[in-house]
């Protein structure tokens, strides 16, 4: 039952370096990935304490979380309102607000990674929020020495980080790839992924990154792209564990997960001169440039925003 398994939860790390996939409920695993991604401890903080929260009430539901449908979040919102303040006391508006972001937060990551098809708490009422990502990510340099810890663990994790990190896709894209998705055309080694929803994109890989793939593949014709030590197709959860070990090795300054990468992946074209957003929705797949948009918050941002401001000046300053 989940009342039990409630108890037995311990309170959620905030670093991975307690994080090992074991066997029960997955659910405490996918609230550590998601804490992990996020980028201030502030917000860890209180994202800890609303998914406890959370849980709380949907034990008092027998309601595992994973099945919680938008009803059982508007009984929360009103629950919390009611008396989720201090002592009991009606919520402000504010801790309302955050409660319900944190929880929106959550689902919203289990979707973007394919474990849910859809979020109990996306259309949940609550005061707007800007686009800018929560989500950590890692700079030049940073990437840089990830991917040399990342060479030291093995051909098969380096080639998967470089493929996380260059190409930017999905961990449960990644794991789903078989040997038949990749194929040598128009001079560019590409990837046949499917994407949430089943739709299926041809995306081309870097020179370095599409040589490293071919010589990974070697002679094997069939069967999953990335394989375990005992041959079978990598997991979402052995692939999970795979980064978290790169990112202690790495001490990057932050803890690096696979949802963390394709975040890099994005915010680090779009600081590139002449970066254009469309493409980079493209090769992301998503169905939203606002999803996009949340990447867009490095120096490359401000210089593009920065323009706009110096070109109305310039028409009516003198020079």
């Amino acid at each position: 039952m989940f009342d039990s398994q409630l108890e037995r939860v311990e309170a959620v790390p905030q670093t991975p370096d307690a994080f090992e996939v074991g066997n029960g409920d997955a659910w405490p695993h996918f609230v550590r990935a998601w804490l992990i991604a996020q980028r201030a401890q502030n917000t860890v903080r209180t994202y800890t304490t609303a998914e406890v929260q959370w849980r709380q009430f949907c034990a008092g539901r027998s309601l595992h979380p994973l099945n919680a449908r938008r009803g059982d979040v508007d009984d929360w919102r009103g629950q919390i309102s009611a008396t989720g303040g201090f002592h009991g006391r009606p919520a402000s508006a504010n801790t309302v607000r955050l409660k319900l972001a944190a929880v929106s937060s959550l689902y919203a990551y289990l979707v973007g990674e394919d474990i849910l098809a859809a979020s109990p708490a996306a259309h949940i009422k609550r005061p707007r929020g800007g686009d800018f990502s929560a989500t950590a990510a890692l700079d030049t340099v940073q990437a840089a020495r990830f991917l040399s810890a990342a060479e030291g663990q093995g051909e098969t994790t380096y080639v998967a980080m470089r493929v996380l990190l260059g190409r930017g896709l999905r961990a449960t894209e990644l794991v789903s790839l078989d040997i038949e998705d990749v194929r040598q055309h128009f001079g560019h080694v590409t990837v046949t992924v499917t994407h949430k929803g089943g739709k299926r994109q041809e995306l081309p890989l870097s020179p370095g990154t599409g040589h490293l793939l071919s010589q990974y593949i070697g002679e094997r014709v069939s069967g999953p792209l990335f394989v375990n030590p005992q041959g079978g197709r990598m997991t979402y959860w052995e692939l999970y564990n795979l980064t978290v070990r790169v990112s202690r090795r790495a001490r990057v300054g932050l803890d690096v997960t696979p949802h963390v990468l394709r975040a890099s992946h994005a915010t680090i074209y779009l600081d590139q001169a002449g970066a254009q957003i469309d493409r980079l929705q493209d090769g992301l797949g998503h169905a939203s440039l606002n999803n996009t948009k949340a990447y867009d918050r490095g120096a490359g941002s401000l210089g593009r925003l920065a323009s706009v401001a110096t070109a109305v000046e310039d028409a009516f300053l003198p020079g």
